[in-house]
């Protein structure tokens, strides 16, 4: 995942629809709502990830970590949603 030029190594998806996806990961770093944040989601069996983008929408720190909700900026294509559902 990736905000502009910062980069996070790992983060994890709690729930995801074809317009969005709920996350969980771990930053030292402010990360703003209204945020776009590249993802390139890692598919068991697929040689390339899945490169999708969207907007920060909400974020809330849990201990350690955050979770956050992304809303897409284009709709999941048919085979990718095939491949993440």
């Amino acid at each position: 995942m990736k905000e502009g030029e910062r980069e996070w190594e790992e983060a994890t998806i709690i729930n995801i629809s074809r317009e969005g996806m709920g996350i969980k990961f771990r930053t030292s770093v402010k990360v703003n709502i209204g945020s776009t944040l590249h993802l390139a989601i890692i598919v068991s069996g697929e040689l390339d990830p899945i490169m999708v983008k969207g907007v920060l929408g909400w974020i809330k720190q849990k201990g350690n970590y955050f979770i956050g909700g992304i809303e897409l900026t284009e709709e999941l294509e048919e085979v990718k949603w095939a491949k993440l559902s």
